[in-house]
């Protein structure tokens, strides 16, 4: 990521909604069967696990997890903390079988229940961080 702080400024807000998003998304689970079941009937972008992963680890740069982001000030130390276990599982998944398009199976997986756990986990820690009501909306349920 660049030290520039006019461009931090300027894509802080939108980087911050999607990732929020995609946090909120992972401690769904309801969602990730309409999304991987219906596709493109449900005109979800994220119509498969592969995406969903993807989505957070590619699309924000999140791979090598948050150390970058905090030093950027795009997220707080303590937002890191709350993401931690759930970061870190969902790094760690693999899905049964080596199949991650068998979303039938993933769904099904202890494994994958616990990272959903995790990250709902995550959501609710977020939730008492995290003041600005904009970003406080995209981690509640709906």
């Amino acid at each position: 990521m660049t030290k520039d702080p006019a461009y931090l400024a300027e894509i802080r807000p939108t980087w911050r909604q999607n990732w929020l998003e995609s946090i909120a998304e992972f401690a769904d689970l309801e969602l990730q069967r309409r999304s991987w079941f219906d596709g493109a009937d449900y005109n979800s972008p994220y119509w498969s696990f592969v995406e969903w992963m993807c989505r957070y680890f590619d699309d924000y740069s999140l791979s090598s997890g948050y150390a970058t982001f905090v030093a950027d000030g795009l997220v707080s130390q303590e937002e890191a903390d709350a993401l931690r276990e759930f970061h870190s599982a969902a790094d760690a998944y693999k899905a049964p079988r080596g199949d991650s398009y068998n979303h039938s199976a993933i769904l099904a997986d202890p494994d994958w229940l616990h990272v959903v756990s995790l990250a709902d986990t995550a959501r609710l820690s977020l939730l008492a961080v995290i003041k600005e009501p904009s970003e406080r909306k995209l981690l509640e349920r709906k």
